[in-house]
């Protein structure tokens, strides 16, 4: 994996920071998510399949399966 260093003012850092929080992740992964949901959206990057946002809805999903 490659690294980049970001310079950000310290408002950005900290909403970023706040974010990273809300959604249970490290800031930096944060920041990595971002980048790379942005450039899927631009076209730049091939969009990946889309996951389930918390592991509460895989698990609900997979019971609500297996009465099948």
């Amino acid at each position: 994996m490659t690294k980049l260093i970001i310079y950000l003012r310290e408002e950005e850092f900290t909403a970023l920071s706040n974010l990273a929080q809300c959604e249970y992740r490290v800031t930096k992964a944060q920041a990595s998510l971002i980048i790379r949901t942005e450039l899927e959206r631009l076209g730049l990057l091939p969009q990946k399949a889309k996951r389930p946002k918390s592991p509460q809805s895989d698990l609900i999903a997979k019971t609500s399966n297996s009465g099948d």
